[in-house]
Parts: C-alpha cells; sequence; structure tokens
C-alpha cells in the first residue's frame, strides 16, 4: 500500500463533484488503496445514484460540508 506498513496515504478523501474527472480519481483512488474512505458528494441526486450504482464511493452525500468533515483531502 502506498502509505506504507499497510496502511493507504489518507484516512479518508472527499471528491466534490463527480463528474469525468471526479469519477476517474474516484476510480484511481480506490483501485491503488490511496484511501480508507472515498466520500462523494454533488448537488444532482441522479449523479450522486449513479456513483452509487458504480461503486466510485465508500459513502454518499448531497451536502458538500457533511462530505469533507474530517477529510484529510478534499478535490473539488
Amino acid at each position: 500500500m502506498p502509505g506504507g506498513a499497510g496502511r493507504p496515504l489518507f484516512d479518508r478523501i472527499a471528491l466534490i463533484g463527480i463528474g469525468l474527472i471526479g469519477s476517474s480519481l474516484a476510480h484511481v483512488i480506490r483501485r491503488e488503496g490511496l484511501a480508507g474512505e472515498v466520500v462523494v458528494s454533488t448537488r444532482s441526486a441522479d449523479t450522486l445514484k449513479r456513483a452509487e450504482e458504480l461503486g466510485l464511493g465508500d459513502r454518499y452525500e448531497a451536502d458538500a460540508a457533511r462530505a469533507v468533515a474530517d477529510a484529510d483531502l478534499v478535490i473539488v
């Protein structure tokens, strides 16, 4: 794992906006084990539902403030 000693680099990464770039980042973060938890946030309920169907994150939030709470890294 990138964080050494079997640990990811980040405990929690929050992605605000999950379009083409955000979804690509989510795939890489999960594939490479860069975060213990990936939180996805977007204003669109349809997009949030689709992100969940695709398994882009571990948690899904419509409220960006809740998504970034306790995040080690926030990507907008």
